[in-house]
């Protein structure tokens, strides 16, 4: 039986730290650092489906580390003893 690349890449989800997921991530960190035209290159040999459940899978994740970043920054500002309030008023100021 053979997977889809998109039903491969779901099962290689599945498995933390699997040597399959390690090597798919490096696939992707090499994907993210190719020129325009290379990326669009290889984009066109994947059927429209797939491109846009990689668009969807990429999203969704982009959306969970910034949600992650913006909890590791605002507890580094509550370490340093700055509080919302203050922040929200700097960004007023500095924005208006």
């Amino acid at each position: 039986m053979s997977m889809s690349t998109i039903e491969l890449a779901r099962h290689l989800e599945m498995l933390d730290e699997s040597p399959e997921k390690m090597m798919f991530g490096k696939l992707l960190t090499e994907l993210s650092g190719m020129s325009e035209e290379r990326v669009q290159s290889a984009a066109r040999q994947v059927p429209i489906s797939g491109l846009c459940e990689l668009i969807y899978q990429f999203n969704k994740v982009i959306k969970d580390l910034r949600g992650e970043r913006v909890l590791e920054l605002a507890q580094e500002i509550a370490d340093e003893g700055i509080s919302s309030e203050e922040l929200r008023e700097y960004l007023v100021q500095r924005n208006g």
